[in-house]
């Protein structure tokens, strides 16, 4: 049950890290490494067969969050918390 102030509307928290979630359809090349048991993959492909490069680790924040302002253009999240890249069309 949610309780409102009369006159206010009810407040809902949006994850904003799911706007920045790549949805991968395949990995591709060597396995980089691990991080938290899982596979770091040099490459990911989107459902579209768009190609995005693993760039790095997302920064958090102390309460535990992405900081998604530090996610930058063509950039996105595969599993948690790696970053990749899109790469120009062709490049593959």
């Amino acid at each position: 049950m949610v309780t409102v102030m009369p006159g206010t509307m009810p407040h809902q928290v949006v994850d904003t890290e799911a706007f920045y979630v790549l949805p991968v359809s395949g990995r591709v090349g060597e396995i980089l490494g691990h991080f938290r048991g899982l596979a770091i993959h040099e490459q990911v492909r989107d459902r579209r067969g768009d190609l995005y490069s693993f760039m790095g680790l997302a920064p958090v924040l102390p309460d535990g969050r992405i900081d998604v302002e530090h996610i930058g253009r063509d950039q996105w999240l595969v599993d948690g918390r790696l970053i990749y890249v899109r790469q120009p069309r062709g490049a593959d």
